[in-house]
């Protein structure tokens, strides 16, 4: 049985942007569109009876220049539909990814309509990365495995984990610490925005700079830590571009205002807040310990570095 895209879309009741087929191994089409914003790819399959057997919806996330690819590898196996796919965006302008795989071949496939990129996946083989390919056919970046989340959904049931893709870490990650801020601009390629207010009693003590091992060819982050007695410390991570794992507020966290941008803020507990922004084209995150009214102050050191153009 055909199923005519306007057949799957009125199965699914929502737009559909772009259907895989069945092919020698599967019958179920699959159903590939984006939804939300922050905006996520989300997938159906459809048996050729017309019913669904699953449906998913992958975690938001952002391509961006410098990290031009966000994934996620999905298995299926739930109401006799057998698939396994990698679903995922790339950044406007790319032609298509090349799939890397643990295996001798590599699997190129064509970006799809609002920036998609849908595939089956051989079952059994692990990928290994993701290379965004530009229009001439050269990668212009990397997802390494690492930063991809894994979906499983069987018979009903979705679960799974995220990957390390870029979001801002609540203390110091990989990577080498240096002897001051000017070297750290230099090694990062960029200067550091540094705030204009930092809880008395606290010094200028710990500069890294830190790659990301999900984008290896993205620019890395400045980690700059202010400390005091009793363990007190401020630490702010900065890094270009927008966060390709968005923060979003949710039980464990509420929407705040960072001089006119929206932020998310964070309690820890035991005297812990962390504040992620995005602003000028910059994703920051602020982690305070070991200070009183510590989210007051979180806020108030998150406010006022200064805006970027």
């Amino acid at each position: 049985m055909a199923l005519p895209r306007p057949d799957i879309e009125a199965v699914l009741g929502h737009p559909v942007a772009m259907v895989i087929p069945p092919d020698g191994d599967h019958s179920a089409w699959i159903a590939v569109s984006v939804v939300g914003e922050p905006p996520r790819v989300r997938a159906a399959w459809i048996r050729p009876d017309g019913q669904v057997a699953a449906r998913l919806g992958c975690p938001p996330g952002i391509p961006s220049p410098v990290r031009p690819a966000v994934a996620a590898v999905v298995d299926v196996d739930a109401d006799g539909v057998a698939d396994r796919v990698v679903l995922g965006r790339v950044t406007p302008g790319l032609r298509a990814v090349r799939v890397l795989i643990a295996d001798p071949e590599t699997l190129e496939v064509e970006v799809g309509p609002e920036d998609i990129i849908a595939a089956r996946l051989p079952r059994g083989i692990a990928v290994v990365a993701i290379d965004p390919l530009g229009p001439s056919g050269d990668a212009v970046g990397r997802l390494e495995r690492t930063g991809m989340a894994d979906l499983q959904s069987v018979a009903g049931r979705l679960e799974g984990h995220l990957g390390s893709s870029h979001g801002m870490a609540a203390g110091f990650g990989a990577g080498d610490t240096v002897a001051d801020l000017p070297t750290a601009e230099m090694e990062a390629g960029y200067s550091a925005r540094l705030p204009t207010e930092v809880p008395d009693g606290l010094t200028l003590a710990t500069v890294r700079v830190e790659p990301e091992a999900a984008y290896p060819f993205a620019p890395p982050s400045i980690a700059i830590a202010w400390s005091g007695d009793d363990d007190a410390r401020i630490l702010i991570r900065q890094c270009p571009g927008p966060l390709a794992v968005p923060e979003l507020p949710d039980g464990r966290g509420r929407e705040v205002d960072i001089a006119g941008v929206p932020g998310v803020l964070r309690g820890r507990g035991q005297g812990i807040a962390f504040v992620v922004w995005e602003q000028g084209g910059r994703a920051f995150g602020l982690q305070a310990r070991g200070l009183d009214d510590i989210d007051d102050v979180a806020l108030a050191v998150a406010r006022s570095i200064p805006h970027l153009a």
